[in-house]
């Protein structure tokens, strides 16, 4: 079975799914082992992490896009998107650790939550970056300008 790029350019869905499965890992530990505090306390440093991790890939695309191997990758990137998306995901989770903290121990809610937080982005993550991504998919260009009569 042979990998094709989309666009001819950026990552291979196979490095994609890995990073967002890396990505799901890494933030799944993060709510489980981030019990320390209340819960709206770890779910904000989370979201905060996730913000500057997007950041950090933007920076990382605008470099790759100046140096030549990506080419007119920034001008889709979508920002208000994907923060709304990552500010609902950790609503959901914090919403959700609330209500098991009725039937169990703080930790296994906790735990539960993380493995549900780290499957929603290792599973979601290529989904949404296959649609964002796809050749299908048109974007408008907004102006400020005034219509010409």
């Amino acid at each position: 079975m042979t990998r094709t790029r989309t666009h001819g350019h950026g990552p291979s869905p196979r490095a994609v799914r890995a990073v967002f499965i890396l990505t799901g890992l890494y933030f799944g530990w993060r709510w489980a082992a981030g019990g320390h505090g209340p819960a709206w306390e770890h779910a904000l440093q989370v979201l905060v992490t996730m913000l500057i991790a997007m950041a950090l890939v933007q920076s990382v695309q605008r470099w790759r896009t100046r140096r030549g191997k990506d080419e007119g990758a920034m001008a889709r990137f979508p920002w208000r998107d994907l923060i709304l998306f990552k500010l609902l995901l950790v609503a959901l989770a914090l919403a959700a650790e609330y209500l098991l903290h009725r039937w169990m121990p703080p930790t296994h809610a906790q735990l539960i939550v993380g493995v549900c937080l780290g499957a929603a982005i290792a599973t979601g993550g290529p989904i949404l970056h296959r649609r964002h991504n796809s050749p299908t998919r048109t974007t408008t260009p907004t102006t400020t300008s005034a219509p010409a009569p």
